[in-house]
């Protein structure tokens, strides 16, 4: 698989906006609207993790870094197990 650049920050902001943009008016008729804010908050949740396993491993087994290592952890999987059980919005789309 080739790597992908990073956007800087004005382009995935853009992106993020026009994704929302998608959601809100009912045209995210392929879905990339909602993949890219799922995706996105996903990866901010990973973020979390690795910054707390980071700073639990370079730092000793302090309680506190642990804490907040297991709460990053704990926020990822309620967010998973929230975003799997949620509802799909119709955005107005009879569905019957």
């Amino acid at each position: 698989m080739a790597v992908i650049t990073k956007p800087d920050n004005p382009t995935f902001t853009t992106a993020l906006n026009n994704a929302e943009l998608l959601r809100e008016t009912g045209n995210d008729h392929h879905h990339i609207g909602h993949a890219l804010l799922y995706l996105e908050e996903r990866g901010r949740l990973l973020q979390a993790v690795a910054n707390a396993a980071e700073a639990y491993t370079r730092f000793g087994e302090d309680t506190q870094l642990h804490t907040n290592l297991v709460k990053a952890l704990q926020a990822l999987e309620d967010y998973e197990r929230e975003a799997e059980l949620a509802e799909p919005a119709n955005f107005g789309l009879d569905q019957g």
